[in-house]
């Protein structure tokens, strides 16, 4: 069950949250994320916005929030959550962990200097051997293995050869006719209908092995991505769903996802333009963040300080979610273009999830003054 939390648990700078207080937005992580913890130290699958009660326990979701908190800690004066005590859980747990989620582990390792760092290595190094395995990984757990290797080597604690490993497999992944990459390696018919998640992971994936100075082409691959995503926006700012890898469109919008706009955008267009030099990626990540804060289709601010939520995305309604979803990818994947057939409007998906507020501070911590780059005016 979620702690309670009552107005007097909001510190007083939240109410000042807003578009341009990003400040007042990582204080509000501060707050809601421990109602996300169960009481044994894990953290949930998610949470409903009328319900007090955890469901379920997500270890990758656990090891998001680590990353989080620990990008958070140098500037942070509450610790409500123990790190050491949060990595000893993940650990024991770490034998059900697959090539993607141990990618995380070993980057949350590195960052805090771990000496359980050298064990997940070996675990990567063993498992990521099997070709068929890495092209089955969906493309978000390929982009994480790269950002694991990434980090380990930088640390330290692990070979060049992972990354050299990680990298190789990544760019088999590249579209032959466009910049986007593919969701799997493995040739199946979803090979070819990647979601957001596989491309802005993998788009920051690039702009650190480019900001490490690893692969010299690096860059361009990770410009000419950012570049076509941003031409791909929605008319709102929206970052859609699904897309055609090979046909460089959107095959389906929806779910546009709060996530997305307000922490993995950001993270991958902080880093490519801290890595190439060009701040126009950066104002593209500040400029997607007013979607959050109600420049959507239903005007809708996503944050609850009353009740410390943060909801999830806005969606179709019922069970024409799933038709519209299947009837747009089929015919994006045939005529090789945009399908907008929709039925029975949209609405608020009324659940949060705890990564969603791990991502959120590793986007923008350190990073307040950039809420600059947002207009006034808009």
């Amino acid at each position: 069950m979620a702690r309670p939390a009552s107005r007097a648990d909001v510190l007083p700078e939240a109410s000042c949250l807003g578009v341009r207080n990003i400040d007042g937005l990582l204080r509000f992580v501060d707050q809601a994320l421990p109602t996300l913890q169960h009481r044994a130290g894990l953290f949930c699958y998610d949470r409903k916005f009328k319900s007090p009660n955890l469901r379920g326990v997500s270890v990758r979701y656990s090891i998001v929030v680590l990353l989080g908190l620990l990008k958070r800690a140098p500037e942070s004066s509450s610790r409500s959550i123990d790190f050491e005590d949060l990595h000893r859980l993940i650990v024991a747990r770490v034998g059900t962990l697959g090539i993607g989620d141990l990618s995380l582990l070993l980057w949350a390792e590195s960052r805090m200097g771990s000496l359980e760092a050298r064990d997940t290595v070996a675990r990567l190094e063993f498992r990521s051997r099997n070709e068929s395995t890495l092209a089955a990984l969906e493309g978000m757990e390929a982009a994480w293995f790269v950002l694991g290797a990434i980090e380990a080597v930088a640390a330290g604690l692990a070979p060049r050869s992972l990354f050299d490993r990680a990298y190789a497999h990544l760019l088999t992944r590249r579209s032959r006719s466009s910049p986007l990459l593919r969701h799997t390696a493995d040739g199946t018919w979803r090979s070819k209908l990647p979601n957001f998640a596989t491309e802005v992971y993998g788009l920051l994936a690039l702009a650190e092995t480019a900001r490490h100075g690893l692969v010299q082409a690096a860059a361009a691959h990770a410009r000419n991505l950012a570049d076509k995503l941003i031409e791909l926006r929605l008319a709102d700012g929206g970052w859609p769903w699904l897309y055609h890898a090979d046909h460089a469109v959107v095959v389906e919008p929806y779910e546009v996802y709060s996530v997305h706009q307000d922490a993995m955008a950001p993270m991958a267009l902080f880093a490519l333009a801290e890595a190439v030099g060009d701040q126009s990626y950066a104002v593209a990540a500040a400029e997607g963040l007013q979607w959050c804060f109600g420049r959507n289709e239903l005007g809708f601010a996503f944050y609850d300080q009353a009740r410390l939520f943060a909801h999830r995305s806005i969606k179709r309604r019922g069970p024409a979610h799933q038709v519209s979803l299947w009837v747009n990818v089929g015919l994006g994947g045939l005529l090789g273009r945009t399908s907008r057939i929709g039925m029975g409007g949209v609405e608020v998906n009324a659940t949060c999830r705890p990564y969603h507020l791990g991502w959120i501070l590793e986007a923008w911590s350190g990073r307040q003054h950039l809420h600059a780059l947002v207009s006034p005016a808009s």
